[in-house]
């Protein structure tokens, strides 16, 4: 069973998990900006940043999911929803608005990446089809009078006579 001073890390956990999702969200509806002006540079600098907060978040997730597994509950939704209903104690109205703040902006999170991963697909699709209209269409075969194959016109150097 966790202590007092596991407790008290386990709560501000969720606080600052709770805290950093928010900041991850602001972070995607940035991106969502960037996509739609085609601000390539904020768009790969904003890359970096989802990394380091994913990295971020992912701790405090592994800090609950440990933490829950030593106080002997599950570790997934159900088993915090239980441990707040049985261990919250005097905390609990806090601790329970907390976990269901995480868990509504981790679902407008996953929402809006999704949304921003379909506008980096349909940019890309749009660019490849630019750059396939842009492309030479293709050479008709023509043989020379050696029966070799040659793609295009005449094999002739410029300038010669």
């Amino acid at each position: 069973m966790p202590d007092r001073a596991e407790r008290a890390r386990f709560i501000a956990d969720l606080h600052a998990e709770a805290n950093a999702f928010g900041d991850f969200l602001a972070l995607l509806r940035e991106e969502a900006r960037a996509l739609e002006a085609r601000d390539i540079d904020a768009v790969v600098q904003i890359a970096n940043a989802k990394t380091q907060r994913v990295g971020a978040l992912n701790a405090l997730a592994a800090h609950r999911i440990a933490f829950l597994a030593n106080a002997g509950f599950a570790t997934d939704r159900d088993g915090m929803t239980l441990w707040l209903e049985t261990e919250a104690g005097t905390e609990r109205p806090a601790l329970a608005a907390a976990w269901r703040a995480l868990l509504d902006t981790a679902r407008e999170a996953q929402a809006l990446n999704h949304a921003n991963g379909l506008l980096i697909e349909a940019r890309l699709q749009t660019n490849d089809r630019l750059l396939a209209a842009m492309g030479s269409p293709p050479q008709p075969v023509l043989y020379g009078p050696d029966g070799q194959s040659r793609n295009g016109g005449p094999t002739r150097p410029l300038g010669s006579a």
